[in-house]
């Protein structure tokens, strides 16, 4: 079970630490303003904020990021 905040709402979710941030935030949590673009990072459509960073979430596993606080889907 992983715990952590996004826009100010605390969710608690039961993922693989591997599971790219994008789908957790799509697939699990249900907020689909986040978009899949290429798969890979460059084309900016996955980017949300982490701990105010801009961070590409189809190439970021949930693991590094799940003890962070301030997770925000919005895109930059």
């Amino acid at each position: 079970m992983v715990s952590f905040h996004i826009n100010g709402r605390a969710v608690s979710i039961d993922v693989e630490d591997d599971t790219p941030l994008l789908w957790v935030i799509r697939d699990v949590i249900g907020l689909t303003g986040t978009k899949f673009g290429c798969g890979i990072g460059m084309c900016g459509a996955c980017t949300v904020h982490v701990g105010g960073r801009p961070t590409r979430s189809c190439i970021t596993p949930l693991a590094p990021r799940r003890r962070r606080r301030g997770h925000d889907h919005r895109r930059a």
